[in-house]
């Protein structure tokens, strides 16, 4: 069905696998004869340096982050939600894409379908993220279409930061950002290499190494890598993938630090928006229900992305008070994609129409953060202030042609006709530069005020080239936005915060009358509180938000062909959320959010006072891990969890509704090393997620449904040393 692209993706498999074994010699090699070298000489050793990798993650539980600001504020003190998924907990859940690994999070909608897997979708808040919300190491690597799709075996830890950000990261979504932090060398020899099997044909190998690489100390290194080959529930979906991240260490001493990373990824998929009628799914079809797993777009058609990433970071300590610190990566998003696309049902209700459709997007983005921090106490204050400036240079080349293409029988679905599509229909190239120049400011008053001031002047220009009429547009945009919080750091450790933050997203393209959009700017009031207990490692917070996003597009009243910006969102929630590592033994996470999303102002009647689509009010999570360290189950782990997701709207009257599903996950694993020592480093799990595979929609426009997740097992085998 698909052997040309089995081909590319099984001799990437071969080389990967053949390179895993290499690395493994190579590695072993290095090994003993560093332990000869120790024994012949005496090894010359500089000033310790202590290389950080989880941002003070220990078990599920994360203190320090990078993410919720500039000034690296500790979780409880910074007056704004932040969650991380720690690497033991992507672990635990094996997780292959980053919408499983948020999809436990507060406030976190994963809206991913099982048919459509090019990218990670999802919302924070009732809010789309999935373009200007997910960040990798600080540093947003999309255009306006080019979009990105992190592998979660190459990340140390996923950060959710809810609401408006800004401030600290420029242009982008109103309810928060996904930071995917890459994993970075270790400054101790650590290996590790696994397989994995599983429902649909998986079959999967990975590798991570990492080290000194000389006998100082000052040259790190880390090789990460994956190869898979699997189907899906679907036939002509693939779910194949091949990454590969070296990363580089230099660190003459304990003031300077420099990280070259880089990584290589190709994603075969299937196509990006398959249409399943919303009649014969959601809603009720004379010829009765469309079967599961029902799959009415093409055979042998090429859907795959190619994504390539070369960064770095760099740190130096001046003195006591002042430091530096610089981000930059280039990074090229190259995505295909062939579908036929349907448009429709004819009257008799199960002959569906289609479109071909074919078309290309090519981004280049370069990404660049510098700022200076200065630490300082006097008397009773301290104070972290932090002066940066950031720029970002994008490109983007995007083409789109369509043709016929032979309409299909919902019921009855064949796959025999010919993909054509000839005909143009858009060719543009896009370049944007942005420009922001940012404060972000801690201070502290006797140990028991912390005060968050921070602001940012940004400038976007954007000049977008028509290549098919010849035509070039030119947009420019500029905005100042800021947060500022206070959290009163209690005795008791419950720190209580407000904050106050703002937001805005360029809106490219011009009205009918040839007029620029303003951008869509958003603002948040958020108050809660954090709890850090003494009795064992946790982190439990409570938030209420009120969010509000204005100069949304709306329908012109006065003319059909035309849109303004009159339009306004309105979100109230409460989110609960918790992390625990309450024993060495037992783990668990929980979370609840309740989000009254209403759109406040429209010039569509049928909207005023709804909600909007696709957006639960109700969310839910529980995940929980149990591991033995005794008697005849030593060393067995146990985990399990569920995940609950209230009804949604397909339509924006409110008249069709998509109903709430809960799912639930488990997990076991035993450490062969906890009973025989001679075994130590070898691991078996196996994973499942929606065990009792349930049926559910994970969301439904008024024309059609994108179904979820089956049931999927996965056994994975790891060795580490």
């Amino acid at each position: 069905m698909r052997d040309c692209k089995r081909n590319v993706s099984a001799r990437f498999g071969v080389r990967l696998l053949v390179s895993t074994v290499s690395l493994i010699a190579m590695s072993a090699g290095g090994q003993a004869l560093a332990q000869q070298a120790t024994q012949e000489k005496d090894t010359t050793v500089l000033d310790p340096v202590t290389v950080t990798t989880t941002g003070g993650a220990e078990g599920y539980v994360a203190y320090d982050t990078t993410t919720g600001s500039k000034t690296g504020t500790p979780i409880a003190e910074t007056p704004q939600s932040v969650n991380a998924v720690t690497a033991e907990e992507m672990k635990d859940r094996a997780v292959s894409t980053t919408t499983e690994a948020i999809e436990y999070s507060p406030g976190v909608f994963a809206s991913t379908s099982a048919i459509s897997q090019r990218f990670d979708y999802f919302s924070i808040r009732g809010f789309d993220a999935t373009n200007s919300g997910i960040m990798l190491d600080g540093l947003n690597s999309t255009t306006v279409q080019s979009y990105v799709r992190y592998q979660p075996y190459g990340m140390e830890e996923i950060d959710v930061l809810s609401g408006p950000s800004s401030v600290l990261y420029g242009a982008g979504s109103l309810g928060g950002v996904v930071n995917a932090i890459s994993k970075k060398p270790l400054d101790e020899p650590y290996h590790e290499i696994g397989i994995q099997a599983g429902s649909h044909d998986r079959l999967e190998a990975r590798f991570d190494f990492s080290g000194p690489m000389n006998e100082d100390g000052t040259l790190l290194y880390r090789l990460v890598g994956l190869g898979r080959l699997a189907d899906t529930q679907f036939d002509y979906v693939p779910d194949d993938t091949g990454y590969f991240a070296p990363s580089f260490t230099w660190q003459p001493n304990a003031d300077t630090s420099l990280t070259v990373l880089g990584s290589y990824s190709r994603d075969e998929f299937g196509p990006p928006r398959p249409f399943l009628p919303i009649q014969g799914t959601l809603l009720p079809n004379p010829n009765g229900p469309i079967p599961w797993n029902t799959y009415l777009d093409g055979s042998d058609l090429d859907n795959h992305n190619e994504q390539f990433n070369l960064g770095y970071d760099f740190d130096h300590a001046f003195n006591d008070v002042w430091s530096f610190h610089s981000a930059g990566r280039y990074t090229r998003n190259d995505l295909f994609t062939q579908t036929l696309s349907g448009m429709g049902l004819e009257s008799d209700m199960r002959t569906l129409n289609r479109t071909a459709y074919e078309f290309s997007i090519v981004g280049d983005i370069f990404a660049l953060d510098n700022n200076a921090k200065a630490e300082w106490q006097a008397g009773p204050w301290e104070g972290t202030n932090v002066f940066g400036v950031a720029y970002r240079n994008t490109a983007e080349d995007y083409w789109l042609n369509y043709g016929p293409a032979d309409p299909v029988d919902i019921y009855n679905p064949t796959y025999n006709g010919q993909f054509s599509a000839p005909t143009p229909v858009t060719s543009t190239d896009q370049t944007s530069d942005g420009l922001g120049l940012y404060s972000a400011n801690t201070f502290i008053y006797d140990d028991m005020f912390a005060i968050d001031l921070a602001g940012r002047q940004d400038w976007n220009w954007v000049k977008t080239d028509n290549r098919l009429n010849g035509t070039s547009s030119k947009q420019d945009d500029d905005a100042f936005t800021y947060r500022a919080g206070l959290t009163y750091l209690s005795d008791w450790n419950v720190n209580p915060y407000v904050s106050y933050a703002t937001s805005f997203d360029p809106q490219l393209g011009t009205d009918f009358y040839g007029n620029t959009f303003k951008p869509t700017t958003g603002k948040q009031i958020e108050v809660g509180a954090k709890y850090e207990p003494d009795a064992f490692e946790g982190l439990f917070t409570v938030a209420y938000y009120h969010l509000v996003q204005e100069n949304v597009k709306t329908p012109d009243p006065d003319n059909d062909l035309n849109t303004i910006q009159t339009g306004e969102v309105t979100a109230n929630g409460i989110e609960l959320s918790a992390s625990a590592n309450v024993t060495p033994n037992f783990e668990f996470l929980a979370s609840y959010s309740y989000n009254h999303q209403e759109i406040t102002s429209t010039t569509n009647p049928l909207a005023a006072g709804k909600r909007p689509t696709g957006v639960p009010e109700h969310m839910a999570s529980l995940w929980m891990n149990y591991t033995f360290d005794y008697g005849a189950l030593n060393g067995l782990s146990l985990g399990a969890g569920v995940r609950y997701v209230g009804e949604t709207y397909a339509d924006t009257a409110n008249t069709i509704t998509v109903p709430d599903f809960a799912l639930v996950d488990a997990a076991l694993s035993y450490d062969f090393g906890a009973r025989n020592p001679d075994l130590e480093g070898l691991n078996l799990a196996v994973n499942a997620s929606n065990l009792f595979d349930k049926h559910y929609y994970s969301g439904c426009s008024a024309r059609s449904c994108s179904q979820g997740f089956d049931r999927m097992v996965k056994a994975t085998l790891t060795y580490n040393w």
